[in-house]
């Protein structure tokens, strides 16, 4: 179960504005494309998978590619994640890959 956060732009670095489908290939990339088709055919559509987040949206607000910003994959501090943005500032997020 995937869980969503408030943050603020403390907390988080803005990577690049991106779609759930964009989202579904950068996640799948980040888990190196590992995944079996059956398996990947049994995933929810990112729509799916982004349920809660797509919801909390409003008129104008945008997704994006984010991480944290106490950020060291080398020694395993930090992650990698989706969030909603805001004019401009990041609302909410949920991570996809921790390091």
């Amino acid at each position: 179960m995937q869980t969503d956060r408030a943050v603020t732009a403390e907390d988080i670095e803005l990577l690049q504005e991106t779609t759930p489908q964009d989202y579904r290939a950068w996640h799948m990339e980040l888990i190196g494309g590992l995944l079996p088709n059956d398996l990947r055919d049994r995933m929810p559509s990112p729509e799916e998978e982004l349920m809660t987040l797509l919801d909390r949206m409003q008129p104008g607000d945008q997704l994006w590619l984010a991480r944290s910003r106490v950020y060291e994959p080398g020694i395993l501090i930090g992650n990698l994640g989706v969030a909603v943005v805001r004019n401009g500032v990041p609302i909410w997020y949920r991570i996809a890959w921790n390091h």
